[in-house]
């Protein structure tokens, strides 16, 4: 019996090239930011992204990644051109546009007033953004609750605070952080119960006079959560 020679695709082939190649380029990227004394890689800062450009097996590529303190430096986007800075004004057309359209397919929440993002936005932020145990432990408990929402007190005992205040003051935090990598505007703060940072995550409701306010995380926001973390 003769041993079948295993049969490699143009398409595979091509795509097996570009992987490389996109992981030489990346590991060149990464090795200038530790070692001034090479050569041919420019980086610059465009709002939330950090922009890589160089010569990749002769031609000029850009490529997009989160800007630190991001957990993983996932390429975002890509470009090319006839020179780096050429490459780099391409990419920044191609950001400006993902960032337009993302900001269009926004929800606008009735109950805050806040435009809300698509679960893949906050998907994205939660994988890049660095959170402290507490914090994650509140999205989850939140995420959990579902419609049913948490009031402050019950977000406090999930994540272990002594007081509500600590526990909102870090509730509030998560939501700067997240509107801060996915270069979001702030709703208009409304009291401190309903503080804009926090409406980027939930909105309040109140069920009565009576009884606290609950916290009900956006739909889109909950099922991240339950998929990242």
């Amino acid at each position: 019996m003769r041993n079948r020679t295993p049969q490699i695709s143009l398409q595979s082939a091509k795509t097996s090239i570009l992987g490389i190649e996109q992981r030489e380029f990346q590991d060149r990227s990464v090795r200038k930011s530790r070692n001034a004394d090479v050569s041919g890689v420019i980086e610059e800062e465009f709002g939330k992204y950090l922009i890589k450009a160089g010569i990749l097996s002769g031609n000029s590529v850009a490529r997009a990644f989160p800007k630190p303190p991001a957990k993983t430096q996932t390429m975002i986007a890509d470009a090319v051109g006839e020179t780096p800075a050429m490459a780099i004004e391409a990419l920044k057309e191609i950001l400006g546009e993902r960032d337009r359209r993302r900001s269009g397919q926004r929800r606008l929440d009735g109950n805050s007033g806040t435009h809300v993002p698509s679960e893949r936005e906050y998907t994205e932020a939660l994988r890049q953004v660095r959170f402290t145990p507490a914090q994650i432990t509140m999205l989850r408990a939140l995420s959990i609750a579902g419609k049913e929402g948490l009031t402050v007190g019950q977000l406090s005992q999930a994540a272990g605070h002594k007081s509500r205040g600590a526990s909102l003051k870090a509730f509030k935090k998560v939501g700067l952080l997240i509107a801060e990598y996915l270069d979001l505007d702030l709703p208009e703060t409304g009291s401190e119960q309903n503080d804009g940072a926090a409406q980027i995550l939930a909105f309040s409701h109140i069920e009565s006079d009576d009884e606290p306010a609950t916290w009900i995380m956006h739909q889109e926001l909950r099922g991240a959560v339950l998929s990242v973390l």
